[in-house]
């Protein structure tokens, strides 16, 4: 597997956490976040003190509270069932509460350590690593397109990630020293792994069974646009609304059915083919560019073996968060 194929799995691994959080955040203002406050009048506290809109036992009752008047929004109806904003955001906390609180605790706990070392990234790293996992993408604009179409995530948010995955690399590999002579040799010794690279634009419709797919590929074959057909018989959730556009692959990209790839090799651009079983269905395809990658060369090139190398005889990651959040004393007040 490749440098940047590793990068581009762990970034949408890291960026999980990150949607979650941002679904969270989400939910305190949708749906009817931009309505005018209730000008109803408010009921006042009684004589004999029962209030109208009852607190949760252990709460000071608020009458006419914002807060409650936002939990209680109905946000969705199934037949006589109503659904709230208190029983969405429940329901996110029990399923996703503690992966969001252990990223924002790790996050701290690399500040910390960061700090302590006199550890930090440079624009000119972040802009280096950047690079690497875009190289799957036509351009950097349809990059940060796809973290938000696929994972809800922001440029903002796709780059504090990369900046803190970087600063847990350098924290990782601090006490590490790999020598010139190391990285001429593993560059000598894996030629394979700087040669050249064929990518492969593709778009592609991916159907439940085999007669859908024939009849996908008749429909083309007829002059229908592939775009149309993708978003609208396409069972692929990630790609559809985008008309089937995969960007740009490795030919080789082991994420991908190898006999797509090798289909989409041969093809001319703007042909099509298929139907190709793939996991779960059978895919028609279509080329809509080759493009030829050189990768890293000179000074680029050896700080990047370097790297790779260290990380390589570096605890993982996954370790190093749980060692911080040990030595920073990390723990749920609640």
């Amino acid at each position: 597997m490749r440098k940047y194929e590793v990068l581009r799995a762990v970034v949408i691994l890291q960026a999980v956490c990150m949607v979650v959080l941002t679904v969270v955040v989400v939910v305190k203002v949708w749906p009817g976040n931009d309505r005018q406050p209730d000008k109803r009048p408010q009921t006042n506290v009684g004589s004999e003190g029962e209030n109208a809109n009852p607190s949760k036992p252990g709460q000071t009752p608020v009458v006419g509270s914002p807060g409650q008047t936002d939990q209680r929004r109905i946000i969705a109806k199934v037949g006589s069932e109503e659904i709230t904003v208190a029983d969405l955001e429940e329901e996110l906390h029990k399923q996703y509460g503690e992966a969001v609180l252990r990223t924002l605790m790790v996050h701290k706990a690399i500040d910390l350590e960061a700090e302590a070392a006199e550890l930090s990234v440079s624009a000119e790293e972040q802009n280096r690593e950047l690079e690497k996992m875009v190289e799957g993408y036509d351009s950097e604009t349809r990059f940060y397109e796809v973290m938000k179409e696929q994972l809800g995530m922001t440029k903002e948010q796709v780059l504090e990630d990369l900046r803190y995955r970087l600063l847990l690399e350098k924290i990782v590999t601090s006490s590490i020293n790999v020598s010139d002579e190391e990285v001429d040799r593993y560059i000598a010794d894996h030629p394979e792994d700087f040669e050249p690279r064929m990518q492969l634009h593709l778009q592609w419709i991916k159907t439940e069974t085999l007669k859908e797919a024939n009849a996908v590929l008749a429909q083309l074959t007829d002059g229908e646009d592939f775009a149309m057909l993708a978003r609208t018989y396409s069972i692929d959730s990630f790609t559809a609304d985008s008309g089937g556009d995969l960007g740009l692959i490795d030919s080789n990209d082991p994420f991908y059915n190898l006999e797509m790839l090798d289909t989409a090799s041969r093809l001319q651009v703007a042909e099509m083919a298929g139907p190709i079983e793939v996991d779960g269905g059978y895919a028609v395809i279509r080329l809509i560019e080759r493009q030829m990658t050189t990768n890293l060369t000179g000074r680029k090139l050896h700080d990047s073996v370097r790297k790779q190398l260290a990380l390589e005889r570096a605890k993982s990651l996954t370790e190093m968060e749980v060692e911080l959040l040990n030595k920073y004393d990390a723990v749920k007040t609640e």
